[in-house]
């Protein structure tokens, strides 16, 4: 990670967007999980509550990319394809005013020139989803710390040879346990 041990800018991949949009109630809220979750959903939900609970003072930075927006068009349930649209929009309105913000970022157009360049490269190969590819290039390009996903079939299984990567993979709860040790300079 850059200069800190805290991560400041993650990466949402679109299986955490969803699943923030299905367990909203739980993660913002504090709504009791229900009963059909399973533990490691449950880790995840905790994890997420606390961390959007502490990083309301901490301001880490929450990147999504256009490419979210298209995979979350590939939803087949049109009434859960609706309500991810709006939860994206607000993210990705949030997202556009972080870079507008940050003279570190580069502008959409010079996003798309360093994205092509990367996936030429051969470090992404070992990804069978292109997607999946597309993401983390965005991930890199927007100078994340963290690309937080709940992809474990292609992603997290695939994450030790991505080790290369100057970003670190990273469920939520593992996101958590690297903010933990700091959480009380927040509280």
């Amino acid at each position: 990670m850059k200069g800190s041990d805290i991560p400041g800018r993650v990466f949402l991949d679109t299986s955490v967007v969803n699943f923030i949009l299905d367990h909203g109630e739980q993660i913002h809220d504090g709504v009791a999980h229900t009963q059909n979750v399973s533990d490691r959903d449950i880790c995840d939900i905790d994890a997420l509550r606390i961390l959007f609970a502490l990083g309301q003072r901490a301001a880490w930075q929450l990147a999504v990319s256009p490419h979210t927006y298209f995979e979350i068009n590939r939803t087949r349930c049109m009434e859960h394809r609706l309500t991810l649209d709006h939860w994206f929009q607000d993210l990705w309105q949030y997202w556009r005013s972080v870079i507008d913000r940050n003279d570190d970022l580069p502008t959409f157009i010079e996003a798309e020139d360093e994205r092509v360049r990367l996936l030429g490269s051969a470090c992404f190969s070992v990804l069978p989803d292109v997607s999946d590819r597309v993401l983390l290039c965005d991930a890199l390009v927007y100078r994340c710390d963290l690309f937080c996903t709940r992809d474990y079939n292609t992603i997290v299984k695939h994450r030790r040879e991505l080790g290369v990567l100057p970003l670190q993979i990273v469920t939520p709860s593992e996101w958590w346990q690297k903010i933990e040790p700091y959480a009380t300079l927040w509280s």
